[in-house]
């Protein structure tokens, strides 16, 4: 079984999806099993289910500690859904099971531009804490503290213009 997280919910895939469209799976975190259908496009796929039929571009990172990382973007809409993680049963995510990570850095996860920086050197913050806006695609994005710690060097200034992967913020 694969598991996952998409924000705060918990969810697995007892049958995931392989294979560029079929059936799938899914388990949410009430522990209620779904059947929904999918397509693999060049960009993402797209999800047939109960509420209706949804389209998600996919975006793939991999973090400073080689964990793999992915952005859904929802087609037509501006929701955003950042940082998820899948594992297989029985594997560990280092991402929710590690602590506080001296030297982390916060990557931007695409190209956009600094609207507002809410932390400053020095700053202790918590996880989940706003640390910086960054407008893309149209869209004001918060990037959120992933752990609690001290904020060491912000690298970028309100109204820069920043590319996929550049480095925003690095914790002590």
């Amino acid at each position: 079984m694969t598991e996952g997280k998409v924000g705060s919910r918990a969810i697995q895939w007892k049958v995931a999806p392989k294979g560029k469209s079929g059936e799938a799976v899914l388990v949410d975190s009430k522990g209620q099993e779904q059947t929904i259908r999918y397509h693999r496009d060049e960009q993402g796929i797209w999800i047939e289910t109960v509420r209706g039929f949804f389209g998600f571009d996919a975006r793939r990172f991999v973090s400073d500690d080689a964990q793999p990382s992915y952005t859904l973007v929802r087609r037509k809409h501006a929701d955003i859904a950042g940082g998820l993680q899948f594992l297989r049963a029985g594997e560990a995510s280092a991402g929710v099971a590690a602590k506080v990570k001296k030297g982390a850095k916060i990557k931007s996860q695409m190209p956009g531009k600094i609207v507002r920086i809410n932390a400053k050197v020095g700053d202790s913050v918590k996880k989940g804490d706003r640390l910086l806006v960054m407008e893309a695609m149209k869209m004001e994005n918060e990037i959120k503290s992933p752990q609690d710690g001290l904020i060491k060097e912000i690298k970028v200034t309100e109204g820069q213009a920043v590319e996929t992967g550049a480095e925003l913020l690095k914790f002590e």
